[in-house]
């Protein structure tokens, strides 16, 4: 008896919503955009995490050291900072093996391989390569190599381009996921009243319907359960295009992604698809709450039985 039931309050639905199309275009619409927008949220939050991470791999403080300076000084420094904390890696570079590298990063420049090889002697020094363990650690490790007894020993040392990357890749993000979020929180709102005033109208729509129901004997569920079913149909429609949609725009989006982060490899699709699960299933299951508290809401304020 409860299937047979259930299976007319699902027809009934079914029905009400072809009746009152336009109103269910305009739910699954406003639905349609609260969640591509969340989707959108989505993926940001991925972009920081993965361009993070990928910052990180990269970041480094070099040490450049004067020609002059013996290996055994460079050494002791390189115990001195190797014994804090904070340092996950460090690694000495000969002024040989820097020479080598800065000739062949160089070898199609003729005018700097013939001042090369004018010169006396390696016009370079020892370089210490210096890795932290978290991208917060750098400041304290840039203190420590700021050390007055290192200034006239210590040539350059360059850390300020890995600094201006952190700090674009948060201020970005964090600017985006604030428009995301308020985007996404707007359109939750307007989701929610336009469920209600849906469910309102067609209320208003099946008076007569109602009043029968209830002169044969219809239980309130019955009578109440089309309503909210109709209501759920439009918020799993617009789930479910959201997420059609948002598909194809991973794949248009991650090339320029790559370009803008400097050839950094951002596998959107396959974070989606690791993580649909838990993204389809949560949203789902968030649109069905929202649309049966927003119908349930209307059905007891206008629907009498």
């Amino acid at each position: 008896m409860f299937i047979l039931s259930l299976g007319r309050s699902l027809m009934f639905a079914l029905q009400s919503f072809w009746r009152n199309f336009w109103l269910s275009l305009a739910t699954i619409v406003i639905i349609f955009l609260t969640f591509l927008s969340i989707n959108f949220l989505i993926g940001i939050n991925a972009v920081s995490d993965s361009a993070l991470a990928a910052v990180k791999d990269r970041v480094d403080i070099s040490v450049y050291f004067k020609p002059e300076v013996q290996e055994v000084k460079i050494s002791e420094i390189k115990s001195h900072l190797g014994a804090m904390p904070q340092v996950k890696d460090i690694v000495y570079k000969s002024p040989e093996l820097n020479l080598k590298e800065f000739q062949e990063r160089h070898k199609n420049d003729a005018n700097i391989q013939e001042t090369l090889k004018e010169l006396e002697g390696n016009p370079l020094g020892g370089t210490l390569v210096i890795r932290a363990g978290q991208l917060a650690d750098y400041p304290e490790v840039l203190k420590a190599v700021d050390n007055p007894a290192y200034a006239d020993l210590i040539e350059e040392k360059n850390y300020e381009d890995h600094q201006l990357v952190i700090t674009r890749i948060n201020n970005i993000s964090d600017n985006v996921r604030k428009g995301a979020i308020i985007i996404s929180i707007l359109f939750i709102l307007i989701a929610i009243l336009i469920v209600f005033n849906t469910v309102r109208i067609a209320i208003f729509t099946h008076q007569n319907e109602i009043s029968i129901m209830k002169l044969v004997g219809a239980s309130n569920w019955f009578i109440r359960a089309p309503f909210i079913f109709e209501s759920i149909f439009s918020g799993i429609i617009g789930c479910l295009l959201a997420l059609a949609v948002f598909y194809p725009l991973l794949s248009l989006v991650q090339p320029q992604l790559a370009s803008f982060f400097n050839g950094a490899n951002f596998d959107l699709v396959g974070y989606f698809n690791n993580h649909l699960v838990w993204i389809v299933g949560s949203q789902l299951v968030g649109i069905i709450i929202l649309n049966f508290i927003s119908s349930s809401a209307a059905i007891g304020r206008y629907l009498k039985v």
